[in-house]
């Protein structure tokens, strides 16, 4: 599946988001031997150092095949998952309305077949102390609500259908042997219903809940005298990756050497400076996203290109910096619709190596990209690890700047049924920031700038540290982007 970001996902990660510590009494590495486990399931630690990648079995009950080894990437979220157990931290997934002609019974196949297709969605995840046992699972039928009292289109109903999406959005997975996806059905009285698909970050990220919610749409048009084609394993997408490590560690050696540190906001960071996150939302004009569009075309790149380049065109001009390192999504999935957590920040250097004007910084962005995206067998927090334990980078000053572009809008119809987003959250809320209220979080001195260009709303979202850029300083960053991007360079 293509590049697309997470518009209308409940919660989204962060490329910056600190790794959590190897556990106490064992030191980062270290191996424990697995042991082996009965029902053909695999039992292996946090942390070891062979067969880094999934591998895959059959299950010979169903002749699917199921994940037996964790990644680095998993590794690291089995990590966090220890120390924040107990809550819906690592829960991702997306809440879809349904108009129209529902075959409840179609769905319910439909959501089954899918999570059977995938290797990750068809593992059971069993916790026993700090280490994982992985398993075939064995699927129930998504869970159905009927709710004739309630409808979507009545604003006193809608507080009671989000509370209650997002109270089984939070509910635990017990770690117990089930897989870590699951979806909970509620038909309303207007002839609507609330999908809600809910994972664990274990086996999901942004752009598998795309492929997820387009294999769900696929699977509910064909029925169950059409079953989906095998999708491509987890376990050899990172095997594939595993292959090229020692030609994209030298690369990534080259390509960050002398890695800059440029600080780019009105007011430099202190040591032991707590950031302050804020938020800015600006609603674009459909016109403006159908202007961005062509210019890009103009431009022969894509729109995150041509996002990417403004942003930095922009940051290099108001920092002053002749160098910088900036960070974007990548899918990482190398043309692939596998489903698991692969996607990662990708680190894109806008420096001397070619000069600095607007075509300069369009043709770094565009080789960067594509360069970095060719050289992704080395994870990104193992690029943090050179960064910081080789080159003497400390955390904080990498990627001042993060970009993101997202196209989708999840909006469809298939067989009847329109499938739309369903927000959880109250309309008025993120349209402000209580003053009392806690902010988005963010690294000291960092700006992430995120297009929606999706029909639906678009808009242009700043999230910024206000104790380095201020709101006006923020707002006229905001003006000269919408105007370069609106601009045709050509």
């Amino acid at each position: 599946m293509g590049s697309r970001d997470d518009q209308g996902q409940l919660r989204k990660p962060r490329p910056d988001q600190p790794r959590a510590a190897a556990p106490s009494g064992r030191r980062r590495g270290q191996v424990k031997p697995p042991t082996s486990a009965a029902r053909g399931e695999s039992r292996y630690p946090v942390r070891h150092s062979a067969h880094l990648w999934a591998t895959e079995h059959m299950d010979q009950r169903s002749g699917s095949a199921y994940a037996t080894e964790l990644s680095r990437q998993q590794q690291r979220l089995w990590e966090v998952e220890r120390l924040v157990r107990g809550s819906a931290l690592l829960h991702t997934g997306i809440a879809l309305r349904l108009d129209g002609m529902l075959d409840e019974k179609g769905l319910s196949r439909a959501v089954s077949t899918v999570f059977r297709r995938h290797e990750l969605l068809d593992t059971s995840f069993r916790a026993d102390g700090e280490t994982l046992i992985l398993g075939p699972a064995e699927h129930h039928e998504p869970r159905v609500l009927h709710r004739p009292d309630l409808t979507a289109d009545r604003a006193e109903h809608l507080d009671e259908i989000r509370r209650a999406a997002a109270t089984a959005h939070a509910e635990i997975f017990p770690l117990t042997g089930e897989p870590l996806a699951r979806a909970t059905l509620t038909v309303l009285g207007d002839d609507s219903a609330v999908l809600l698909l809910t994972f664990h970050r274990l086996v999901m990220d942004l752009f598998s809940l795309h492929q997820v919610v387009t294999d769900l749409q696929d699977a509910y048009l064909r029925g169950p005298a059409e079953p989906p084609a095998p999708a491509d394993r987890y376990s050899q997408i990172l095997a594939s990756r595993e292959h090229r490590r020692p030609r994209d560690w030298e690369f990534w050696r080259t390509e960050l050497s002398g890695f800059p540190t440029p600080w780019i906001g009105e007011r430099r960071p202190e040591p032991g400076w707590l950031p302050d996150g804020a938020e800015l939302r600006i609603p674009l004009d459909p016109d403006l996203t159908r202007l961005l569009r062509a210019n890009a075309r103009d431009a022969r790149c894509t729109p995150t290109v041509f996002v990417t380049a403004a942003a930095a065109r922009r940051v290099l001009e108001r920092s002053g910096a002749a160098d910088l390192v900036l960070a974007t999504m990548s899918a990482n999935r190398m043309n692939s619709d596998a489903v698991g957590p692969l996607a990662q920040a990708v680190l894109v250097r806008v420096g001397p190596s070619a000069p600095l004007g607007d075509e300069g910084v369009l043709a770094q962005v565009r080789r960067g990209l594509r360069e970095g995206m060719a050289h992704q067998g080395v994870e990104f927090e193992e690029i943090v690890d050179l960064l910081t334990d080789t080159m003497g980078v400390a955390r904080d000053d990498l990627a001042p700047l993060s970009v993101s572009v997202t196209d989708d809008s999840w909006r469809s119809s298939v067989a009847g049924l329109a499938f739309t987003p369903f927000d959880l959250e109250a309309d008025d809320q993120g349209e402000g920031q209580d003053e009392e209220g806690a902010g988005p979080v963010v690294r000291p001195s960092q700006l992430d700038v995120e297009l929606n260009l999706s029909g639906a709303q678009p808009q242009l979202v700043l999230t910024y540290d206000r104790r380095c850029f201020g709101e006006e300083w923020c707002e006229h960053f905001a003006a000269d982007l919408l105007t370069d991007l609106a601009t045709s360079r050509h």
